[in-house]
């Protein structure tokens, strides 16, 4: 499958997304644009309990993690493609949301 056969993220979860881009607003416009634009490529299969949201094929290399945080608590992890979030060809490659809240996602 091409990517542009994948829903975008914003399509699927749009209130996460909208979340995310709150957070992420004042700090890092081509981040904000990258998240806006993300495909969802489901929940990650590692294992049957890893949180992961998928935004890039799984198996994708991994560079780090960015926490978001709101009122002083970490809400949210974007896990970054290797390339960074300095630069701006950056890929958010997975998302963990740590606020609790319910995702409801379509069948698969």
């Amino acid at each position: 499958m091409t990517a542009e056969q994948f829903p975008r993220l914003a399509e699927v979860l749009p209130d996460l997304v909208t979340d995310i881009v709150d957070l992420l607003e004042p700090e890092d416009d081509n981040l904000v644009r990258t998240v806006r634009n993300l495909r969802f490529y489901g929940r990650c299969t590692c294992t049957p309990t890893c949180p992961m949201l998928l935004t890039a094929p799984l198996g994708s290399p991994n560079g780090g993690v960015l926490v978001l945080e709101s009122d002083g608590e970490s809400v949210m992890f974007l896990h970054i493609h290797p390339a960074g979030p300095s630069d701006p060809s950056h890929q958010v490659i997975g998302i963990e949301v740590l606020d609790g809240r319910e995702l409801v996602l379509p069948p698969a």
